[in-house]
């Protein structure tokens, strides 16, 4: 009856394990959302426009962004190692903000009337929006992710909608974005050998979800993260 008993128990443990492996798919291979869309857009843009000096590019990414309405991100905790940032070494780096990217936008256009006056325009816009963003919708962060240290987000996404996270950092550093939910169970993650990773997937039930940033560089990483 005890042997009984005991193997009803480790059935019963596989069965709830297997269903939570079930449950919770790798990602998935569809279309972004358009806000998503346009936020990959952007971000392809502003690493060719720093890669070749473009000033339409970095003006295009910036309008993109601007356009895109968000509402703050905070992140839950922080997982920090011992070894220290070499701040020294980013001195100068931009923060992947609209302002920087237009300010570094007109420093490329060298006096071309027509890009600055794109520019300006843009500049402008981005201004009177700065309030923008609807309950409920995308979210997005501006963060520091210390050296071999890791950022946890959570958040809550609705069973059977597309849930996507996005994240684009400065270049520096190797990022990893691992996706688990509230019970702990891998759901999936982006660990190619770069600092922008995307991840998108399916829920089977309503819930909060755990985000984990991982930085595997020995100097800090400016990232931004974008959830629809």
């Amino acid at each position: 009856m005890y042997k009984f008993f005991l193997t009803c128990v480790l059935i019963g443990s596989l069965s709830v394990a297997a269903f939570a492996q079930e449950e919770n798919k790798p990602a998935i291979s569809e279309p972004a959302s358009p806000e998503m869309a346009a936020v990959e857009t952007a971000a392809s843009l502003a690493r060719y426009g720093y890669s070749n000096y473009s000033a339409s590019a970095l003006i295009g990414a910036a309008e993109i962004l601007s356009q895109v309405s968000t509402q703050a991100f905070v992140p839950e905790g922080v997982e920090r190692d011992a070894a220290a940032d070499n701040a020294a070494a980013k001195a100068g780096k931009c923060d992947l903000s609209v302002a920087c990217l237009i300010a570094d936008a007109k420093t490329y256009a060298a006096g071309n009337a027509t890009m600055l006056a794109w520019a300006e325009s843009v500049e402008k816009s981005a201004a009177q929006g700065s309030t923008r963003g609807a309950v409920g919708g995308p979210k997005f962060a501006r963060a520091r992710v210390s050296s071999n240290s890791t950022v946890t987000y959570r958040i809550n996404f609705r069973a059977g909608e597309l849930a996507e996270v996005i994240v684009d950092g400065d270049g520096d550093t190797d990022l990893d974005v691992y996706i688990y939910d509230s019970n702990g169970n891998f759901i999936t993650s982006d660990e190619d050998y770069t600092d922008y990773c995307v991840t998108r997937w399916r829920p089977r039930w309503t819930g909060t979800f755990l985000i984990k940033i991982k930085n595997w560089g020995n100097v800090y990483n400016e990232y931004r993260l974008w959830t629809n």
